[in-house]
């Protein structure tokens, strides 16, 4: 397997990374091919330097003894990041993520439709209409007796703490009562609805 290039990100040649580039010209360490490769990015007023390159001064300034910081060198210079180029996608791989993104997006149709068909009790027999109706007559029963055993239990109860006064005994019932009807009324309109 080949091996590929890998492209380093690069900067903007600034007066710091200039600098640098006389030093280490002047450096008795650096090679020929080097020197002449710093000559020209000095000669270029635009010119890009790779990260890898800059690296390679810093640590040559470094074995040379000088007092060089890398931070220092790139201080203000602007990063030009590659870009990456992607290989081409298999096209075996293409056409099965494309049979799977239908199979999923009918998926999602289907489970968000499936409530919007012609309903199947449309036609409903006698004993399931009987059904349904004893049901509802069962919960209307059980609501008002529980009102009526609510004002009930206020009514007596404020006679027996009280005794016989016929206005405080209606207004305790009425009011126990309201607020029965209101607490069974919430909970069949939440759990039967």
């Amino acid at each position: 397997m080949e091996e590929k290039p890998c492209n380093f990100p690069e900067l903007l040649v600034t007066l710091n990374i200039r600098k640098t580039l006389q030093q280490v010209i002047k450096c008795a360490s650096t090679t020929l091919e080097a020197k002449n490769e710093y000559e020209k990015i000095l000669e270029s007023d635009k010119a890009v330097i790779s990260t890898k390159m800059v690296r390679e001064i810093y640590n040559t300034l470094r074995n040379e003894g000088h007092k060089v910081f890398l931070h220092e060198i790139v201080e203000d210079a602007l990063l030009i990041p590659q870009s990456i180029s992607l290989p081409p996608r298999n096209p075996v791989l293409e056409a099965r993520i494309n049979k799977l993104k239908i199979l999923e997006e009918n998926r999602e149709y289907k489970r968000m439709t499936r409530n919007l068909g012609p309903k199947s009790h449309e036609n409903f027999t006698f004993q399931e209409e009987v059904k349904s109706l004893n049901k509802q007559l069962i919960t209307v029963f059980n609501f008002f007796l529980t009102v009526v055993a609510g004002f009930a239990f206020g009514y007596k109860s404020t006679e027996y703490m009280f005794g016989h006064t016929l206005a405080m005994q209606m207004m305790s019932g009425l009011i126990v009562g309201l607020v029965v009807f209101f607490v069974d009324l919430y909970f069949l309109l939440r759990y039967t609805i």
